[in-house]
């Protein structure tokens, strides 16, 4: 029951002032586990550490609930973090482990959580945007956001210095629905046919087919076409 009820329980808990801060992040931590109120950002670092630009209203379905429950949010990619605003305005933290997926309302994307265990080193503690979805094959797709050097020189003749900026890196993967197994993949054909391997019928059908395969909505319609060839497992 914990758990059912967390989303809503923790955006009813009342608006408090920033000297009230460390009392309240310990009691919803002694309530929900590693759930804090909005943490400042950190003013050193150059970009935003956001998936979109603004708050989005979203379905959010947390683990253990059979049930979405409404939203304005924030994906954080950096932190890998979901930011949900109250009513009163301010801002709370919901880990991406309370989370079984979340949907945009505003452009339907839809993001799954899956557990960290079940995902390649790589993209593990973040949600799969679900590119393409069904029985046979799933297109997912992973964002994150790293702090890299970023030059700020302005000519060969000027001092060079550098900033902290967030750079945002993105990966895909074909995942298997019947036992949960994924391969990298990028939008290349060839990287395609690799992903493939085994799948002979699929990698007929790929062969078959004409048009180019360079892009991200590329990808999507030759795995969208491919899906039906696909067996159970590689």
């Amino acid at each position: 029951m914990r758990i059912r009820f967390f989303l809503p329980a923790l955006l009813a808990l009342p608006l408090l002032g920033a000297a009230q801060h460390s009392g309240v992040s310990r009691k919803v931590n002694d309530l929900y586990g590693n759930e804090s109120l909005l943490p400042v950002d950190d003013e050193r670092l150059y970009g935003s550490p956001f998936l979109e630009r603004s708050w989005q209203t979203a379905n959010v379905q947390l683990v253990g609930n059979a049930n979405p429950t409404p939203a304005t949010l924030r994906y954080d990619i950096y932190r890998q973090e979901l930011r949900v605003r109250r009513p009163q305005g301010d801002s709370v933290v919901v880990p991406l482990n309370r989370v079984a997926e979340f949907t945009l309302v505003g452009s339907m994307r839809r993001f799954v959580c899956y557990p960290a265990a079940t995902l390649p080193t790589e993209v593990a503690g973040t949600c799969a945007e679900m590119l393409f979805d069904n029985s046979q094959l799933q297109l997912l797709k992973f964002w994150r956001k790293a702090v890299v050097k970023q030059s700020l020189g302005n000519g060969s003749y000027s001092m060079s210095s550098t900033r902290d900026a967030l750079e945002e890196t993105t990966r895909y993967y074909l995942r298997w629905p019947t036992d949960g197994h994924l391969v990298a993949v990028r939008p290349k054909r060839n990287s395609l046919e690799q992903a493939l391997a085994g799948q002979l019928a699929a990698l007929a059908a790929l062969k078959a087919r004409k048009g180019g395969l360079s892009t991200e909505a590329e990808l999507v319609a030759a795995v969208q076409a491919l899906a039906p060839t696909i067996t159970a497992s590689r």
